[in-house]
């Protein structure tokens, strides 16, 4: 039992760090400004989503506000700044 007990745990810690590395996110690098790093990066993001974004108001029993942001566009944005996907 011990045995069979370390196998299944074995493969439930090797199944759990397989899904945590799939879940990686992806880094940017910019080439126009190699100095460049993260906090860079999240506040061109920022910009980018920011200019490519549309806000609605919904009225009816309450008022929402629903904003939408054109992913392909904020991702042009960001490629016009100088950020490309980093090379490993």
């Amino acid at each position: 039992m011990g045995r069979c007990h370390h196998l299944r745990t074995l493969s439930g810690l090797a199944l759990v760090v397989g899904m945590l590395s799939a879940c990686s996110t992806t880094r940017y690098q910019n080439v126009t400004h190699p100095t460049y790093g993260d906090a860079e990066y999240k506040t061109d993001l920022a910009q980018c989503r920011q200019q490519n974004s549309t806000t609605k108001s919904i009225q009816g029993y309450d008022i929402q506000t629903v904003v939408t942001v054109d992913e392909a566009k904020a991702s042009a944005c960001l490629t016009e700044r100088g950020w490309q996907p980093a090379t490993k």
